[in-house]
Formats: C-alpha cells, sequence, structure tokens
C-alpha cells in the first residue's frame, strides 16, 4: 500500500495531507506523519536528501512525494504555443514550422521542481534547419498557458526574452506568480542559446540580459547539450557532446527551478535526466 498519493491527485488527498502536518510545539505527531517521516530516513539517499530541503509549511507526507517525484523520469508537462506537438514519448516534442520567417517562439516545461542539491539533464537536439534556435534552461514554476496566447504573449511564446519593455502584461502575470519558495534570487529565467552559446537571462521585469561566458560555444544543428545545476553553489554548467565546457552562470541561481526549452527553428528535442558528473 502507498503512504502518498500519486502526482496529480486532489481533493481528499491534498485534504487529508491538511491534517497531518508537522506538529506545533507540545502536539503529539500524527501516526501517518511519523510513519512517512521514518520512511523517508530510512530510503532516502544523501544527495536526495540535499536535492531536498523541507520548506516550513511542508508535511512529512509532502517531502515524501516530492521524494518519490525526483526519482521519476523527467516529462515536457506544460506545452505553451502553437509550434510544439508531443510525441509518444512524454519527453520528447517536435517544433515545426513553415519557414524560419514565419515561425514563432513555443516553449516546453519540465512539471519537476528542483529546489536545493544538484540535477543534471540532456537534451538531444535534432534540427532540419540551418540554425539551432533554441534555448534551454531553468525557469520558475510558473503557468504559461494562464496567460492568453495572442493578447499576452503575442503568439510567441519565449519567457526568456520577457521584460517590463518588452511584453509588459506578460511581465506582470508571471512576477505576480512569485512565492516565497522562489527565494531571494531574481533570476527568473536563465537559459543557454544553442545558436551561438550565450547566457541568456531575465527578472522578468529589467532588460532581459546576453552574457558571454568562458568556454562558450554553439551547437552545430544536431547534437546533446547537458545543463548541470547546483542549487548549492547557484550555478548552471554546460555539457556539449558530454564534453563539460564550463560554468555559464557564475552564481545568484536560488529557490525553486525547472527545466525549460524554448524552440523557434523546425527540431525535435528529447530530455534525460541523469546523475549530475563530479
Amino acid at each position: 500500500m502507498r503512504l502518498v498519493p500519486r502526482r496529480g491527485q486532489s481533493g481528499a488527498a491534498r485534504t487529508g495531507e491538511r491534517g497531518v502536518r508537522d506538529p506545533q510545539a507540545g502536539q503529539q505527531r500524527s501516526l501517518a506523519n511519523e510513519a512517512v517521516r521514518q520512511r523517508f530516513l530510512w530510503s532516502a539517499t544523501d544527495e536526495e536528501r540535499r536535492c531536498l530541503p523541507k520548506h516550513d509549511d511542508e508535511s512529512d507526507i509532502g517531502l515524501y512525494r516530492a521524494l518519490e517525484q525526483l526519482r521519476e523520469p523527467l516529462s515536457f508537462d506544460e506545452l505553451a504555443g502553437s509550434g510544439f506537438s508531443r510525441q509518444e514519448h512524454p519527453a520528447r516534442v517536435t517544433h515545426t514550422c513553415s519557414n524560419t520567417y514565419t515561425s514563432v517562439w513555443s516553449t516546453a516545461v519540465s512539471g519537476h521542481v528542483m529546489r536545493g542539491g544538484r540535477h543534471f539533464v540532456e537534451f538531444a537536439i535534432t534540427t532540419a534547419d540551418e540554425l539551432a534556435l533554441v534555448y534551454l534552461g531553468v525557469i520558475r514554476p510558473v503557468s504559461l498557458n494562464d496567460i492568453d496566447l495572442e493578447a499576452g504573449w503575442r503568439g510567441s511564446v519565449s519567457p526568456v526574452n520577457v521584460s517590463s519593455s518588452h511584453k509588459p502584461a506578460v511581465s506582470e502575470k508571471l512576477r505576480s506568480q512569485r512565492t516565497a519558495k522562489w527565494g531571494d534570487s531574481d533570476i527568473h529565467c536563465c537559459s543557454y542559446y544553442c545558436d551561438e552559446g550565450h547566457c541568456r537571462e531575465t527578472d522578468w521585469d529589467t532588460e532581459v540580459t546576453n552574457d558571454d561566458w568562458h568556454g562558450r560555444e554553439g551547437l552545430d544543428r544536431n547534437g546533446t547539450i547537458g545543463l548541470l545545476l547546483d542549487l548549492d553553489e547557484g550555478t548552471l554548467s554546460v555539457f556539449k557532446n558530454d564534453r563539460r565546457l564550463g560554468v555559464m552562470k557564475e552564481g545568484g541561481l536560488s529557490g525553486e527551478y525547472c527545466w525549460f526549452v524554448s524552440a523557434y527553428s523546425s527540431c525535435e528535442i528529447s530530455m534525460l535526466n541523469s546523475r549530475a558528473p563530479n
């Protein structure tokens, strides 16, 4: 018998969780919460515990559910924009466009939330165009589809290019989703641009930055890009075709993030979580 509900379960499952939150001083811990706490302590590895610092308002059941999600394969859980089509495999998407002059940006986001420790992902990219016009990186756990595709995004969904001066309505709606779990960092979207290798980041308010970094290389149409998010150090490193290029973002990343891809050119992108390299 499973002690926690599966991802996506709601209603009674969430209500039941409220009844077993961590006790206040002087109160006895419920048997259900204590059983789950002991199971977490028994089963979680040191690396998994570093990836899952406990939130102040989080129950032991909620923390154990996060552990189960951490162990699941990655998938693209939200597709925003008109260019992406979901494939049979949940961690693969295809972006199509008639030509580079009429194409629009579309974005796919993983529902797995990273809050601490080190996380590594590999993106395999195959493009039919001459250039790999693709962003790969991390984004806050926000809903992109809650913003109207035409009135808000103007048909092109690219969260790494949003600021108060560019798509101000989208900027406000994205920043309005901020929670305490984002922490103190104002880096809300940070990505590797496959075409040139630049680091592009935004706080969804001031101007978007496009930074150079030591070891920068672009991707020649097809290949794999690995990203290592280290939330202990606040860094994001890049690997190209299994070769480490370097630290793209030197620091400042903290709080909660999800993996995302944004594509403009015609391409297929697959995502695979793997063990973080040493």
